[in-house]
Order: structure tokens, then sequence, then C-alpha cells
């Protein structure tokens, strides 16, 4: 039977589909990552796009209308959108609902001309588009589209030969960019496009996909302990207690009266009929709490941490808790009541001291592997006062979702597109609370560019990039996108690295420790640079970031 139209529980249907197959999928996306380090997530920050348009997708009531499924995913996957591969995919969806605008269902024709909407969508959402990514398997998959849609009575079979051309354009793509041919790769953003086209197809022919459980990255971003050093008595209520009654009550309010006086950031949830219910509460009596708590049943999954010296969310992830937190800061009266604010992107617990220690009014974990969404920083705008916020990304790969966020806020927000730590050190220090927004801009960004910045970390695969051979597990030094080091020990090719960048202007270099470097090897670092280069200032810093044993500013 010929499907000559696509309605909205098709579009839904396909999807679902296909957001389920780039999730199971991600991790051959993320090892198509082009310089060969530990940091491939092109395959999750798109996934994790597709599943917020998924969420929405789900609440839509009429599902039937094209319309308001195809707006659904536009909506979920722009709040959801992760590094530049997340944020060029939501303009996808924008740009395909936009083409589907005021359609119940559509036929062959307005598909093939929404196809080509959302491609022309992502080209204006890029200031300088590249040939050989995802743009370009957008692109001549949606002018193939075009060109060949009247050949097609039935839009399954015009569905699977748009298919074979966004594969053919793939693996085209190292030809269009060099990059891609000397690494043996296809675009991972461009892979990641086919596999969703892939996944609605197989969801539209019947063929069981699966619901895909949450990623295992939100499960570690939501599971892990974070060690704070000495205990910080500025905690007003200092234990997490987190546990589950089996019970039968389902009186939710009520119990919630009896354990609102204990403390803040109060969730419970569950009854109706569950036979569970699940609490969190920051309190500073978490043997009171579990007193209400046993009277109604047993108790199950207990976990009481104190959070003066660590933090942990166990039972509840990150989202609920977020909520709980934003429940009690809408309670607040709030007010606009200084004249700048900061929101940072960092990643470990020295790296957010070292922005705290610079006034940064609020920090919004990630970096690399885990690039915070459109939505997360939009929290961050929500929960500061200034007339005048400036959001800091400190990643290249999340440039794209500030200025998203900037896009979708009423606020005055200026983004200082920093591409690592050091360039964001340097453009807060450049700060001046009383110049102008204006001029503060330009004196920011200037300062972010007089810095060079580097990392050391390690290759996850053997590849030869601009005549350098490298073998899995061997060190590697970077910077500015280039492999600049390679060699079998980090203290090696972190000097070689330094040595490389060195020119007569560097008067100072900082050495931010990852999580994974020992003290003593850092300080062994420390005395071979100062005793190459006495005149200059040259610092550790703890930064606790994962992946890179070391991130180094040159100034």
């Amino acid at each position: 039977m010929k499907t000559t139209t696509l309605d909205g529980i098709l579009l839904k249907k396909a999807l679902i589909g296909g957001v389920n197959y780039l999730v199971k999928n991600k991790d051959e996306v993320n090892a198509l990552n082009v310089f060969p380090v530990p940091d491939g997530d092109t395959g999750t920050n798109m996934s994790l796009t597709a599943k917020s348009s998924m969420k929405l997708i789900n609440e839509v009531e009429n599902d039937k209308s094209l319309n308001e499924v195809a707006k659904a995913a536009a909506r979920g996957s722009l709040m959801g959108a992760r590094g530049n591969s997340g944020v060029i995919l939501s303009q996808l969806f924008r740009g395909f609902s936009e083409g589907l605008e005021g359609l119940e269902e559509a036929n062959i024709s307005q598909l093939a001309h929404a196809f080509k909407k959302a491609s022309e969508t992502t080209y204006n959402a890029v200031m300088k588009p590249t040939e050989g990514t995802i743009l370009t398997v957008g692109r001549e998959t949606a002018d193939f589209a075009m060109k060949n849609f009247k050949k097609y009575d039935d839009a399954i079979l015009f569905f699977e030969d748009v298919i074979k051309e966004a594969n053919i354009s793939l693996d085209k793509t190292p030809e269009k960019l060099e990059v891609l041919k000397e690494a043996g790769v296809v675009d991972a953003g461009g892979k990641g496009l086919v596999l969703i086209l892939e996944g609605a197809y197989k969801a539209l022919t019947g063929e069981e996909i699966g619901f895909v459980e949450e990623d295992e990255i939100l499960k570690k971003k939501a599971q892990k302990q974070i060690d704070f050093g000495p205990a910080d008595e500025s905690i007003k209520y200092g234990y997490c207690t987190e546990f589950i009654i089996n019970t039968e009550y389902e009186d939710i309010e009520a119990f919630k009266e009896k354990l609102s006086p204990l403390g803040d950031c109060l969730l419970v949830v569950g009854g109706a009929g569950s036979g569970l219910i699940k609490v969190h509460v920051h309190t500073n009596n978490p043997g009171q709490a579990l007193e209400h708590a046993v009277a109604l049943g047993a108790l199950q999954d207990i976990k009481i941490d104190n959070m003066r010296f660590q933090h942990r969310e166990i039972l509840f992830d990150e989202e609920e808790v977020e909520a709980a937190k934003e429940e009690e800061i809408k309670e607040e009266e709030f007010a606009i009541d200084k004249k700048y604010s900061f929101i940072v992107v960092s990643m470990g617990s020295g790296m957010s001291d070292v922005f705290n220690s610079l006034g940064v009014d609020y920090i919004v974990e990630g970096g690399q592997t885990m690039n915070p969404s459109t939505e997360d920083l939009l929290k961050g705008v929500d929960k500061v006062r200034g007339e005048n916020i400036f959001i800091i990304p400190n990643n290249s790969n999340i440039i794209l979702a500030a200025e998203q966020a900037q896009k979708l806020s009423d606020r005055n927000i200026i983004v200082i597109p920093t591409k690592s730590v050091p360039e964001g050190v340097a453009s807060i220090l450049a700060f001046n609370e009383d110049t102008t927004p204006e001029q503060n801009k330009k004196h920011m960004l200037s300062a972010a560019e007089d810095v060079v910045s580097a990392q050391v970390t390690y290759a996850v695969r053997d590849t030869e990039i601009k005549g350098k051979k490298i073998t899995t597990g061997d060190i590697i030094g970077l910077s500015d996108k280039d492999i600049v080091s390679c060699g079998k020990t980090v203290a090696e090719v972190t000097i070689e690295l330094i040595d490389s960048l060195m020119n007569e202007d560097i008067s100072m270099v900082t050495l931010y420790c990852g999580e994974d470097t020992k003290e003593e090897d850092s300080n062994a670092i420390l005395g071979k640079l100062e005793e190459k280069y006495s005149d200059l200032d040259i610092d550790l810093v703890y930064g606790g970031q994962p992946i890179y044993y070391y991130v180094i500013s040159l100034e």
C-alpha cells in the first residue's frame, strides 16, 4: 500500500525512530573525531539534543497534526541543543518545522520543500559555513529531494532514495574537507544526520528500534561525587538526605508539609497507587526526616551525605534537583540589583575555584565530552541579577549554544566567544566595572585573543596528521586545533609543547593540572621549566579537569 502523505502520527513515529537509532549508534559517531583525542562528543551532543526534542514530541496532545509535532521537535531540540553539532541539528529541525508550517499532513512535494528549508536554516545559523560537514550532507540531500520529488508517488520510496543520497554525500565529505581525508574519517555530524534519517525510515517501514534509556553521560553527571575539600560551614542545611518509602500512603502534600520545616530542596514524588514514595531533602536533621518516613512504611536506598564536605545526588537526577532549587528561587523576590553578571562554563573543581575567585556569579558545569545545553545556560540567566550578562563558554563547541541562549532570552546577554579556560580567565581579568558593556566586550575580546592556549592529553587511535605518526596511547600536545607535539611521556610532550609556542612576548605561563596528574610529576615539570625559562613567571594551578593532563596558558 502506497504512503502518499505524512501526518503527525507518522512524523512522530519517524522522529522517535530516528532519535533512538542515533542514540544507539552515538559511539560510532563519537569515534569519527578528527583528532585522536578522547573528547569525541559529536554523537553524544546530537543524541542528547535529539532526545530533548523527543520529550516535547511525546507531550503533543494533537499528534495527528504534522505542524504540531514538527513544532514540538523544533522547540525541544532548540532548548536541548548541545555543542555545535547539536545546535546545527536544532536548526535543521527548526527549518523542517517552518517548511511544514500550518500543515496537518504533507505530500511528497511539501516534504521535499521542508528538507530544503531545513538546509537553508542551518546555513543561515552559521557565520562561516564549512563544506564537507553536516551542512553539506543536509544541503545535498535536500537538493536531491527538490530535483527528484516529482518522480515519486510513494513517500516511503522517496524517503528511501533520499537516504541513499545522504549516504553518498556523507562518503564524499573527505573530498571536501582535507582534515577528514587526512584522518581517514567521514564527517561525524553528517553521520549523525544520516543515522537519524535511517532510523526514521526503519520506524516507518515497521522495524522495531526500541526505546533507549537515559544516556550514561547524564547518569554519570547526576551520580558523581565532587570533593570540595575542607568543610564549608556556609551551607545552611548540611545533609543531603534521600530515601524511598514502600507504602500505600498517598497524601503526598500532607507528607511534604511534615518535611518542609526540616530544610530545603524538598522533593517528594510517587504515591498514586505506585506503592513507593521517593524523597529528597537538604536538612540538618536527617534522623527526624527518617522518623516521619518510617511511620509510613519500610525504607530502602537511604543516602545521607554531608554536603559541607561533598555533594551527591543519587536517587534524584540532576534535573529533578535543579527543579526543586528553582522553585525555591521563584519563592524569593527576584530583582536585577547589579550592573553586571558573569555566567561561565567550567569543568573541574579547581577551574571552578579559579572563576569563583574572579567574582563569577554562576558556573555551568561542562566542557569537553559534556557540553551544556542552551537550556542549561538559560537556567543560569534566570538566576543571575545583573542588568548585563556576560556568558563565557570557554570551549569552541559551546559558543553556538551560548549564542542561541542569547537569542532566546529577553535579558541583555553578551557572549564572549572564548575557546578555552585561559581565554576565559584573561577576558574576565580585562573586565572593568566602571565602563560600558560595549567597551568591556571590546577589551575582553582583545584580552582573550592575546592568550595562547594549549592542552596535553592522550591518543585514542592510530593516525597520521601533518606528517606526525601517532599511536594509540601516545601523549599529544595541542594548540589551536593543531597537534604540536607527541611522545611517550607527559613531561616530555608538555615541555616540547611549551617550547614550540614560546615567543619573546610571553612573560607568564600557567599550567592547570588535571584530575589524573600527580603533584610530584607536576612539580618536576615546573622545575625544568623554571630552569629553562628563569625570566618567566611560571605557575601551577589545580584545575581538576578530566581528559587533559594539563591546560596551559601562555601570556
